[in-house]
């Protein structure tokens, strides 16, 4: 049987791996028309799908929201453990986004205004509220999106796991991801005309097949049945097809080399110890206010750096920035989130 603490510990690891490499993409990569360096450090491989980050993000939340689910006793107490993991760091996050936009003027994507909000305390994404209420909700944040997906994922799979089982859950989740990329290789195909209700269907369900995979690594860890390292293996390929719309070979490997360490991590011990090390750890604790905060603030910061200090090397200009961000993210995660979380407890 797994030591749990262990297993607890590497995917602190594997989460601050996940948002560095996310760093990577954003600091170095995305945002050339912005970078003092511009197109510098485009043709850098680890830096172009630094995105995939997100992916592993995904894995890991399978392998946590079941074993979350097996230890609540229902529907009602999971989505509001959920919900007090996930809100008190978005509200605390967005309004520091909010309230610094002034300062940090140089942000991509401009002034947020007050509506900006909304999507994300409210963790539904702007297109759907858009739709709701007739008008446009400006985005405060492009990295939101990942956490719109993964609520949506909280809700369907909780709900089908307390109303049916574990199995039934694990499918429908499956199903959804299987319709969405279909829909996707049948657009791309042009057999099949996109419309808006098809484009929020497919961003709110592609990457649904991560965490089944993510859920099926952890039924395998522990439990050791073949059966579903079968199933793990299916789950893993049929997943990578959510990037079939790119048609780019090397973004399949780099899938792959995620996966690999994904598992590896969790499956080959001395290749663990690397995640279970203080840095990926602390890494990994405050990833969540980290992801939420970095990227608009990233560039303004960079940008700023390069107007006052010159001489700072390029390479240096985001990790610089990156480590600023990363002090305010451990000030959220190490105290205002905490204790928001037990101001919330006592009220609800």
């Amino acid at each position: 049987m797994p030591d749990k603490k262990k297993r607890i510990e590497v995917l602190d690891g594997l989460r601050g791996l996940a948002i560095l490499l996310v760093f990577l993409f954003h600091g170095y990569y995305i945002w050339d028309a912005y970078y003092p360096f511009g197109k510098l450090y485009a043709g850098n491989l680890l830096f172009k799908y630094g995105s995939l980050g997100v992916q592993l993000f995904f894995l890991i939340s399978g392998f946590v929201i079941l074993m979350s689910v097996e230890k609540t006793p229902g529907f009602r107490i999971f989505i509001k453990n959920r919900w007090l993991r996930l809100f008190p760091g978005m509200l605390i996050c967005s309004l520091i986004i909010y309230l610094t936009a002034g300062f940090f003027y140089e942000r991509p994507f401009g002034i947020p205004e007050l509506k900006s909000l909304l999507p994300g305390i409210t963790f539904i994404n702007n297109s759907i509220l858009e739709r709701i209420f007739s008008t446009d909700f400006p985005v405060l944040e492009l990295s939101f999106w990942s956490l719109y997906v993964e609520v949506k994922f909280y809700v369907i799979f909780g709900a089908l796991y307390f109303i049916f089982n574990r199995n039934t859950a694990l499918a429908g989740i499956f199903i959804l991801y299987v319709s969405a990329a279909l829909l996707q290789i049948l657009i791309v195909h042009q057999l099949l005309a996109e419309n808006a209700a098809m484009k929020i269907y497919i961003g709110s369900f592609i990457h649904f097949g991560w965490f089944v995979a993510g859920a099926l690594t952890y039924i395998y860890y522990r439990d050791h049945d073949k059966r579903y390292l079968y199933l793990l293996i299916i789950s893993l390929v049929c997943s990578v097809f959510y990037a079939y719309k790119f048609h780019d070979p090397v973004l399949y490997i780099y899938l792959i080399s995620v996966i690999l360490v994904f598992l590896g991590a969790l499956f080959w011990a001395p290749f663990g110890v690397l995640f279970e090390s203080r840095f990926f750890r602390l890494v990994g604790f405050i990833s969540y206010p980290l992801y939420l905060l970095h990227e608009n603030m990233l560039i303004a910061s960079m940008i700023k750096l390069h107007r006052h200090i010159p001489q700072i090397p390029y390479l240096l200009l985001p990790a610089l920035s990156f480590i600023f961000i990363g002090i305010l993210a451990y000030t959220v995660a190490r105290f205002l989130e905490p204790a928001f979380q037990r101001l919330l407890k006592k009220i609800i």
